[in-house]
């Protein structure tokens, strides 16, 4: 008989990003838009797992509603097992990155949610190392503060049009050649062109361009600082925040030449602790069935 037998869920505090695997082992991936709780409830019991590992900000209210809907007699409720964010980020970025990727252990974790936690990997000890209040929700706030309507994936396309060097000014801009032992491409201050009041406002898209410019920039040099602790030169970021969002991945990517370390962007990146969550629900299911 073939059934499902668990999923892994990451609620987030605007996506919750679902994990099934279906027989054979196949990982489905699914997005739900909007942070409500009933509606991932709704959608699990209609799947019929037998179990869910589920982690982040909303994982204690998706059980109590599973627990009162098992205690009012509803059948087909799964077990569910709650596990830290920070070791589910870990453990799925594991089962995603791909052997050819060359990421050797240890490694940092850039998960780029609303806002970045930096994360160290290395086995199985995920240790959370540092952060920035930096992230999506700085991406969405900003965008949608000028350009009151737009989506986020409306926001990742006009940054893809623009133009960066239209609103930074960089160190090629103050000083001459080899006047400093640092690149001329470097940002000296992100929107530091718009100071001069000579300066006309440029294209909606340049400033785009711009926002996501300051918060790559600022998470690659955050990361940067943590890598002399963790012994090494290597990046992996994930997280919703770079879900068709190109401008970002280039920024995060060249950031990291700039500063001698290596990033590397994880595919599916977006679903990494929705995968933890059910590799450690699974092992959390495996342990209930054998007691």
């Amino acid at each position: 008989m073939n059934y499902l037998r668990g999923c892994g869920i990451d609620i987030g505090g605007s996506l919750t990003k679902i994990a099934v695997v279906y027989p054979g082992e196949e990982l489905i991936f699914n997005l739900l838009p909007e942070h409500n709780c009933q509606q991932v409830v709704d959608y699990v019991l209609k799947l019929g797992v037998q179990f869910c590992g589920v982690t982040g900000s909303g994982a204690s209210e998706f059980k109590l509603r599973l627990r009162n809907l098992e205690e009012a007699g509803q059948e087909g409720i799964p077990q569910v097992f709650c596990v830290n964010e920070f070791v589910a980020w870990g453990t799925g970025v594991g089962k995603l990155l791909p052997t050819s990727s060359g990421v050797e252990l240890p490694y940092l974790l850039g998960s780029i949610g609303t806002g970045t936690s930096i994360l160290l990997v290395n086995g199985f000890t995920i240790t959370r190392v540092g952060g920035t209040a930096l992230g999506g929700g700085t991406i969405c706030g900003l965008g949608r503060l000028l350009w009151p309507g737009r989506t986020f994936e409306e926001l990742c396309q006009l940054a893809e049009r623009g133009k960066r060097s239209k609103v930074d000014l960089l160190l090629q801009d103050i000083y001459a050649p080899g006047q400093v032992g640092i690149s001329g491409h470097t940002t000296a201050s992100n929107f530091g062109r718009l100071a001069s009041e000579s300066v006309p406002r440029p294209p909606d898209s340049d400033l785009m361009a711009g926002i996501m410019g300051m918060v790559g920039e600022n998470i690659s040099l955050i990361a940067s600082g943590f890598m002399p602790l963790a012994r090494t030169h290597t990046i992996v970021y994930a997280g919703s925040t770079l879900r068709h969002n190109p401008a970002l991945e280039r920024v995060l990517t060249e950031s990291a030449q700039l500063l001698n370390h290596r990033a590397v962007i994880l595919e599916r990146g977006e679903f990494t602790g929705a995968v933890g969550a059910y590799q450690l629900g699974l092992s959390s299911w495996s342990l209930y069935q054998g007691r």
